[in-house]
């Protein structure tokens, strides 16, 4: 049986014939963060509620990572190809140096702590733009539980000198981030009664401005997702991954038989769609490659 589900006719053609959804490794409990590493070529990725990360490759197969992870959920590169994470525990935006150790680029603002990095993608211009809600302050499962200090749950931007500014400020619980172009940002919202994902326009002096719910993904909620090169968004969501156009329209879904929380391209050729879903990491073939400014 297919995972294929089109709504326009297109949608297909994103995939080569006979693409099947292949489940990788299984056993988590909230599988989130994927990133592929193109010079090990290997995928990590966390499981948040069980405080570890683990390494996916098709040479070594499952392989563990941290343990504790301090809680990391989503994850990226930096302009030099390095790993950033978002830590829930450390309520902080940590690089992975080459000696493996981390090192802690923010964890404050305005000199009161983060609440809990959650999600993580880079501007082209080299900054990290990372959402701050409150899932490890507010889970115990999810982290290490703490006294919420900042005013507001904000989209932050770390420049590449080190300043820490706080663009986006009317979100409820930001999550999702991912960049469509140098000047527009996509944010989703995971807050009760939300589940939307909106647009900012970026300004060339790092101000954003909302240009309001952009689309809606159903059932479950969109919380990670990627911008393929053509523009389209290819989003989480509670029965597996929509693949939305540029103007929001959904073409299709790849069905999955569990929540899907996050999700990345990799591969040797940048076309493979990997996707962390509750207890499992899977993997589906397509014909188009992840957005890279």
């Amino acid at each position: 049986m297919t995972p294929l589900a089109a709504r326009r006719p297109e949608f297909l053609d994103l995939f080569p014939p006979g693409a099947a959804l292949t489940r990788l490794a299984g056993g988590f409990t909230w599988a989130e963060g994927p990133v592929y590493l193109p010079e090990a070529q290997a995928v990590i990725f966390s499981d948040v509620r069980q405080n570890r990360t683990w390494r996916w490759s098709r040479a070594g197969g499952l392989q563990a990572g941290m343990n504790p992870s301090h809680h990391q959920n989503g994850h990226t590169l930096d302009a030099r190809g390095r790993l950033i994470a978002c830590s829930h525990g450390r309520r902080a935006l940590l690089r992975q140096e080459e000696t493996d150790q981390w090192t802690v680029l923010a964890d404050r603002f305005g000199g009161l702590r983060l609440n809990s990095p959650n999600d993580v993608a880079l501007h082209p211009g080299g900054s990290l733009w990372f959402s701050d809600p409150t899932y490890g302050l507010d889970k115990p499962e999810e982290g290490y539980g703490g006294e919420k200090e900042q005013p507001g749950n904000f989209v932050y931007c770390l420049a590449p000198d080190g300043t820490l500014a706080a663009p986006i400020r009317d979100r409820l619980m930001p999550n999702g981030l991912a960049f469509a172009r140098a000047d527009l940002l996509y944010v989703s919202d995971t807050a009760e009664g939300e589940g939307h994902i909106y647009r900012y326009r970026l300004a060339p002096d790092g101000t954003a401005v909302s240009e309001g719910r952009w689309a809606t993904p159903r059932p479950g909620v969109p919380d990670g997702f990627q911008v393929d090169e053509a523009g389209r968004v290819w989003s989480s969501a509670g029965d597996g991954v929509h693949v939305l156009s540029p103007e929001g329209e959904e073409l299709g879904r790849v069905q999955v038989p569990e929540t899907v929380a996050n999700l990345c391209f990799g591969g040797l050729d940048g076309t493979e769609l990997y996707l962390t879903a509750s207890t499992g990491l899977y993997h589906i073939p397509t014909r188009v490659r992840g957005l890279r400014l």
